[in-house]
Formats: structure tokens, C-alpha cells, sequence
């Protein structure tokens, strides 16, 4: 499972939320959880001291790494944009939408908290984590 800035966020913070509680759960379960470079950029990029980040760079060394975007991935992160705009969905981030492309290239669910993934999902075979919303 790729878990998705927010979700991080959420969870480092210790604020409680559906997303946070799931991945908490998956760390527990010991469930597969990938961390992408530009997750863990985005990540970092909300601390304040280099302190705080190399102590968060190092917690998110124990998960798994996916092989990085390759030139193809660009190219396929577009046209998951252009295919959600032609839907009448408009991604409000380029990032967004590399991280769907790598996890439809890795075949990998994604837990998030960002609408624009659910639109995502809508206009291509992205999966994402079920969240027990009743929690």
C-alpha cells in the first residue's frame, strides 16, 4: 500500500482520522507500505528543523522504497490528467498524479485522504484503501 502525504501527515501529528487509523493498523498488521521520493519530499518539506526531518527521514527508512518514476511515468501521469479533465475532473496537483501513475504502474493501492485520488480512481483503474469512515 503507497500512503499518500496527508495520511502521513495525519498520522505523525497524532491527529486522529480514518486514514491515520488505517495506517496505523497496517503498521501493526505488519502490511506492506511503500514510500515514494516525492512523498517523502513532501513530507520533509512541512518540518521545521533539520533535526525533525532527518528523525522523520530515518522513521520512514523501515518501509519500502519503489523504483523511481522512469520517463514513461511522466509521460502516463499526463494523460491521467488529461483523461480526468476530459471527464470534467479537474487534478489540482502534477503530483497527484505521478502518484497514481506509480501506483497503477506497481499495481499497488493507495491510502489517502485527497479527493482528487477518488476522481482519479473514477477515470482510471486506480484502487484506493478502503478507510472505515464509522471509527
Amino acid at each position: 500500500m503507497l500512503v499518500d502525504t496527508c495520511v502521513w501527515i495525519d498520522f505523525l501529528n497524532g491527529y486522529e482520522s480514518p486514514a491515520a487509523d488505517r495506517l496505523a493498523a497496517a503498521i501493526a498488521d505488519g502490511e506492506r507500505i511503500v514510500v515514494p521520493g516525492v512523498v517523502l519530499t513532501e513530507i520533509l518539506l512541512g518540518l521545521k528543523t533539520d533535526a525533525q526531518a532527518e528523525r522523520i527521514a530515518n522513521l520512514l527508512d523501515a518501509f519500502d522504497r519503489l523504483l523511481e518514476p522512469q520517463h514513461a511515468d511522466y509521460v502516463a501521469a499526463a494523460r491521467i490528467y488529461r483523461l480526468c479533465r476530459s471527464k470534467g475532473f479537474t487534478i489540482r496537483s502534477t503530483i497527484d498524479c505521478l502518484i497514481a501513475q506509480l501506483c497503477l504502474r506497481d499495481q499497488i493501492t493507495l491510502l489517502t485522504k485527497d479527493r482528487d485520488f477518488q476522481s482519479i480512481a473514477e477515470c482510471t483503474a486506480l484502487r484506493l484503501a478502503a478507510v472505515d469512515r464509522s471509527a
